[in-house]
């Protein structure tokens, strides 16, 4: 960066492969670039911060990369950071360089979405659970009900053959656990992986669609 944007306090956009690039994962589709930046510049000035975006929506990908100015915060803020809870999920906050092992530049991209699932979306398994894609007054109607079911499972078979489904839904006018989340049952994990990859971070009715895998055995439970 020039000097001259350096001492104006300007952030690049570019975070160049060092030893102190630092990589953020499990990032909240909801927190814009401002939000992240305002967290991460808690543990020092920042020199470069770039969050990677999908190129056709331009929505968060979930993880960004970031340098400081003073290069001795990076521990600070990777101590600091690493397995900080933001709603359902838990950043994953490391050097760059230790995702990066045995891999060329031009993979990295690829890899990193692989590092942050496990912390992100909880143990892979073959029930998905969507969050943020429905609302109890949107449930309470029936005839919008089945059209929200329907969709779902149109929306979902793009990936895999959908086992079951279930969409808990007040009851009488009160809200009974799970309301609000949706469960869909797949064949196997590859589905439910395929299609957790997909939708996460997707928009359905205007709202950003979180990801989890849920237990199988809570859910023929029904213990939502």
């Amino acid at each position: 960066m020039h000097p001259f944007l350096k001492a104006l306090g300007v952030v690049s956009t570019v975070v160049q492969d060092s030893p102190h690039k630092i990589f953020i994962g499990g990032l909240p589709n909801y927190l814009n670039e401002d939000q992240i930046k305002e967290l991460l510049s808690s543990f020092g000035t920042l020199k470069a911060f770039n969050l990677v975006k999908d190129s056709a929506t331009s929505l968060s990908k979930g993880y960004a990369f970031c340098e400081y100015i003073d290069h001795n915060k990076t521990d600070n803020a990777i101590a600091g950071l690493n397995g900080m809870q933001l709603g359902e999920k838990k950043l994953i906050v490391q050097r760059a360089s230790v995702g990066a092992k045995n891999a060329q530049p031009s993979q990295l991209a690829v890899n990193v979405p692989g590092l942050e699932l496990p912390q992100t979306a909880g143990v892979l398994t073959e029930v998905l659970c969507l969050m943020n894609m429905v609302t109890p007054e949107e449930l309470m109607d029936d005839d919008e009900y089945e059209d929200i079911v329907e969709d779902v499972k149109e929306e979902c078979q793009k990936y895999g053959l959908v086992r079951s489904l279930e969409i808990p839904r007040p009851y009488e006018g009160k809200i009974v656990p799970g309301t609000g989340k949706i469960f869909v049952e797949f064949m196997n994990v590859v589905e439910a992986k395929k299609a957790q990859e997909a939708l996460s971070g997707r928009k359905f009715a205007n709202r950003v669609v979180m990801t989890q895998y849920y237990n199988p055995e809570k859910y023929h439970h029904r213990d939502f």
